[in-house]
């Protein structure tokens, strides 16, 4: 069925959800996975705002770190990915073609109306987007 899933992750607590929903069902099927993490760059960085990009992909490196443990402990074959890209839709997306995936596994905080609108969805965006198959973990 599946042979490689892409399954993006932000370290968050539903985030590791998704990840391991997502790392259960490559087990099922015999599938291997890649981690990603998208680290959203900002043009002309300097001082403190240099310091915050470091940050992140120090939070990046941690969260992947953990997702690629959780693949071993699980006996899934895994890589881990860290991208910057200013759309993060766009970083998961290109991933997920360059490394031929056949399914990507998000999670979504489930936000709706107003809130939606404002904030933006990374999920909503992948699953309007990709051209393969989405799971969506809420």
């Amino acid at each position: 069925m599946y042979r490689h899933i892409l399954i993006p992750t932000d370290g968050s607590a539903l985030a590791e959800l998704g990840v391991a929903h997502g790392l259960a069902l490559a087990k099922s099927v015999g599938a291997r996975v890649s981690l990603i993490y998208v680290v959203e760059p900002f043009p002309e960085m300097t001082g403190q705002f240099a310091r915050y990009i470091e940050l992140r992909k120090d939070e990046a490196a941690s969260a992947l770190d953990r997702a690629a443990k959780a693949a071993k402990e699980a006996g899934v074959s895994s890589e881990t990915i860290q991208v910057e890209n200013p759309q993060p839709h766009q970083g998961i997306i290109a991933a997920a073609e360059d490394k031929g995936c056949d399914l990507i596994v998000i999670s979504s905080h489930g936000r709706s109306g107003l809130s939606a609108l404002l904030i933006g969805s990374v999920t909503n965006k992948v699953l309007a987007l990709a051209k393969i198959p989405v799971l969506v973990y809420q």
